[in-house]
């Protein structure tokens, strides 16, 4: 292949969706995973790889993984982005939606970077994108094991990148705020509700933020964006 696999998680719908979008405009091959895919609309169904997989399983992950490289060549990123957020009181939460809270947002980056890693290691060239959150560092009430996860996400990356910098690896974490996503449909309210619960701030589209994660990997690999915070310029949150 002309250009690299381009691996990316969560890729059904809002920033996931939009990456492959970019991605697919360059032409790379993509391996899209996702709990439950949904059609291309819009994406050229040529070297696009779906995959119906739970990050929280990593034998599935790693098999899908496999797969595509075996069609496309080894993985030269890969963007964890598979999350969601459960609000309410963790005193009333069950114990098994818990854990599987942290399976998906922190064992889930873990798995991916994992079955990827050894290739990367081998050909001493690759890049771990891991989109992360504001709460990574301003964790919010009601959201604990979602501002924890992403907190250990962004200390996983940085020590990554310290462990990788000699196989020219590079790690980067992805930290936004108030992207316009459906994120509001984990929370179980509407977006008008969401945005109230907000303060009715502005919000970045996923596509802008897109955007900004493909400008850090056209970046020379010798540059590592490693840690960035995306917020609306009008927001004083962060």
């Amino acid at each position: 292949m002309s250009k690299p696999l381009i691996v990316i998680t969560g890729a059904t719908h809002g920033i996931g969706r939009a990456l492959a979008t970019a991605f697919a405009a360059l032409g790379h091959p993509l391996l899209l995973i996702a709990r439950h895919p949904e059609p291309l609309d819009g994406l050229t169904a040529e070297n696009i790889r779906q995959a119906a997989v739970d990050v929280a399983d990593f034998r599935a992950m790693q098999t899908a993984i496999q797969e595509a490289e075996a069609l496309y060549g080894g993985t030269e990123c890969i963007i964890n982005n598979a999350g969601s957020i459960k609000i309410g009181k963790l005193e009333t939460r069950g114990v098994p939606e818990i854990s599987y809270e942290i399976d998906v947002l922190f064992k889930g980056v873990v798995h991916g970077i994992r079955a990827v890693l050894p290739g990367m290691v081998a050909r001493r060239s690759g890049t771990i994108i891991n989109v992360s959150s504001i709460g990574d560092r301003v964790p919010g009430p009601d959201g604990e094991i979602y501002h924890a996860s992403k907190a250990a996400v962004r200390s996983l990356s940085a020590s990554l990148q310290k462990s990788q910098a000699a196989n020219n690896i590079r790690v980067m974490n992805i930290a936004p705020g108030l992207i316009k996503t459906n994120i509001h449909a984990d929370m179980g309210i509407s977006f008008e509700a969401y945005c109230e619960m907000l303060g009715n701030p502005e919000f970045i589209t996923a596509e802008e933020l897109a955007s900004i994660i493909l400008f850090c990997w056209n970046l020379p690999q010798r540059v590592c964006m490693r840690d960035i915070v995306v917020m609306p310029t009008s927001s004083g949150f962060g």
